[in-house]
């Protein structure tokens, strides 16, 4: 449907991107004899489709791309190139192909593409999940196994999971007797969240109220964001505008700020926070703020709030993300 959409747009810019495209023409004749030079010593590229100006093989891609994708491969072979709009991109699709990749070639291959919608929500590409394979990544990824996700610290939390889970239990059972039908699905995206919260918030999940809405809303404008179809990505020159214009950019920016409202919240809420008992057990939030006031840096990036919201961010969302 996003694809449909962006396509209309396209249709009704198309002569103001040709004008667009023509004012550049001169410009790209200037380096042509340099690069006809240099892509003599480039390596073969993949066979595949070959692309149309500005949206490159998008229209061959229908409702289903898994079987378009199929379709064009048996044409073209297990390693083929197409092009989404301006972005050259690599489909595998043969079980000795994605093993030269996963396996032989992952640390050329694992890094995630920076894209508009995760970029934004993780502040730039600061968290665990979607930053380059690195050494900032390598950092975040020791922070969590040793300090925040260490096999003793998951085992103090276990008192938090069985309440969780018994919670859960239990409102189904009440749900049973009384008839009422049940969404499985809420219900285990419910317990996720609270669990999740509990441990790295402090704070137990029902329902906890922003300025507009509840947090279960946020945390599913979140995910889809994370999902959604930016111009942006495709179409890095000019795709900004139609992300304006069909509303994307302004959904996306109101779903950052208020995620970023609920963190600024929890970081005040703890750094305001006296504990009464010494020997209570630290959440992870306390942690992030005692390294933050340790000047602590991650490959030689100082740990700052922003480094901060973006760890909550994998916490809060993106293990919603996957579990839908």
């Amino acid at each position: 449907m996003a694809l449909l959409i962006l396509l209309t747009w396209f249709s009704l810019f198309l002569p103001l991107l040709i004008l667009f495209a023509k004012s550049f023409n001169n410009r790209n004749k200037t380096a042509t004899k340099t690069m006809t030079t240099t892509t003599k010593k480039q390596k073969k590229l993949p066979p595949g489709p070959p692309p149309l100006p500005i949206i490159g093989n998008l229209h061959q891609l229908g409702h289903l791309p898994h079987q378009s994708l199929w379709k064009l491969s048996r044409q073209y072979g297990p390693v083929m190139l197409i092009h989404l709009g301006c972005v050259p991109t690599i489909i595998i699709s043969s079980p000795s192909a994605a093993r030269e990749v996963l396996k032989i070639h992952d640390l050329d291959c694992c890094s995630r593409p920076r894209l508009l919608g995760t970029g934004r929500l993780s502040y730039d590409h600061l968290d665990i999940a979607f930053i380059e394979y690195g050494d900032y990544w390598r950092e975040v990824r020791k922070l969590c196994l040793l300090n925040l996700l260490s096999a003793k610290r998951v085992q103090s939390f276990r008192y938090i999971r069985e309440e969780e889970v018994g919670s859960m239990i239990e409102s189904i059972a009440k749900s049973a007797r009384s008839g009422t039908p049940i969404n499985m699905r809420e219900k285990f995206m419910a317990l996720t969240i609270s669990i999740t919260c509990r441990v790295a918030f402090g704070k137990k999940f029902p329902w906890m109220e922003l300025n507009d809405g509840k947090f279960m809303d946020v945390i599913h404008e979140a995910t889809a964001m994370l999902g959604s179809f930016s111009a942006s990505d495709f179409f890095p020159r000019f795709g900004w505008i139609v992300d304006r214009f069909t509303g994307l950019h302004a959904r996306l920016e109101k779903s950052f700020r208020k995620l970023d409202n609920f963190y600024q919240k929890v970081i005040e809420e703890h750094r305001n926070a006296y504990k009464s008992n010494e020997e209570e057990e630290e959440d992870i939030v306390d942690l992030l703020l005692k390294m933050e006031r340790d000047r602590t840096e991650l490959a030689g990036v100082q740990l700052k709030e922003d480094n901060i919201k973006a760890i909550f961010m994998v916490h809060s969302t993106v293990a919603t993300y996957y579990l839908l």
